[in-house]
């Protein structure tokens, strides 16, 4: 039996795609959207059983960065084994694959596991937990006058850097955000811009069963429960989440949001991180 890991290759885009729709169940669509979008800009490492994939692995390119300190890191994204090959150590094996290439190109690699409990197993692998999101729940009061307009990805970047910079946080390309919007649309999502208290905010959100879903946005809690009327208004929604960084707000569900290897453990903010 012929076994190896390579990297992924255009041609095999339907067995990622098959693999993709066992471990994820999302519609033909999406997955297509998802790698034409991205197969170009992304890294797919695949494990094979001859030369069939049948395990794999997606990394982004992004760059954590702490006041003048740049350091280059991979996002992991998108992991999963067919159900067939599970339990041989495939998944693993892709792990270790990229923690040799981190090791040998000196950058960080993070990723956000489904679940906080499956930190034991991501330990077991080198990877160590980081930072926390809280996720707050925000019920409308009052709909203030709020005007908002359509936010290009590449000016929202330019937002993002200027609201997270006087933290460590993983700055993305401008083509990251760029999809992120576009996976955020397709959910009936938005992404806006708007004046409050004198300075320009963003935010990226989508309704969800008469919820609205903040992913990201630098209002803080107090602005969020301000404005929380208005920006149901705008979604059409009952009730507003949204995940904020952990250590900048004290209410709220703790969430995993990142593990890392190969770098040290800052609370670094990762949001934008396709979970």
């Amino acid at each position: 039996m012929d076994t190896g890991i390579r990297l992924a290759e255009k041609r095999d885009i339907p067995a990622l795609t098959e693999i993709w729709k066992v471990c994820f169940g999302d519609p033909d669509d999406y997955i297509r959207l998802f790698y034409r979008e991205n197969f170009d800009f992304l890294t797919a490492a695949v494990y094979t059983v001859d030369g069939r994939p049948v395990s794999m692995l997606h990394w982004f390119d992004a760059v954590f960065v702490n006041g003048s300190e740049r350091r280059d890191a991979k996002f992991l994204y998108a992991g999963g084994t067919l159900p067939g090959a599970r339990g041989k150590g495939y998944y693993g094996a892709l792990f270790g694959y990229a923690k040799a290439l981190a090791d040998a190109g000196d950058f960080a690699l993070f990723g956000k596991p489904a679940s906080r409990d499956l930190l034991p197993y991501y330990r077991s692998l080198g990877f160590e937990a980081d930072a926390c999101f809280r996720r707050v729940t925000v019920r409308p009061g009052e709909i203030k006058p709020l005007t908002v307009f359509p936010l290009p990805p590449e000016e929202y970047n330019r937002l993002r850097d200027r609201a997270f910079r006087g933290r460590p946080y993983a700055k993305w390309p401008d083509r990251h955000v760029r999809w992120c919007a576009a996976d955020n649309a397709y959910f009936n999502g938005q992404t806006l811009a708007f004046e409050w208290d004198g300075a320009v905010h963003f935010l990226m959100g989508a309704p969800a069963d008469g919820t609205l879903l903040i992913t990201e946005t630098d209002l803080s809690l107090p602005q969020l429960k301000a404005l929380g009327g208005a920006l149901c208004d705008v979604f059409g929604a009952g009730l507003l989440k949204a995940d904020l960084p952990g250590d900048a707000c004290g209410e709220g569900e703790e969430i995993l949001s990142s593990i890392i290897y190969n770098a040290p453990r800052n609370n670094t903010y990762v949001n934008l991180i396709l979970s």
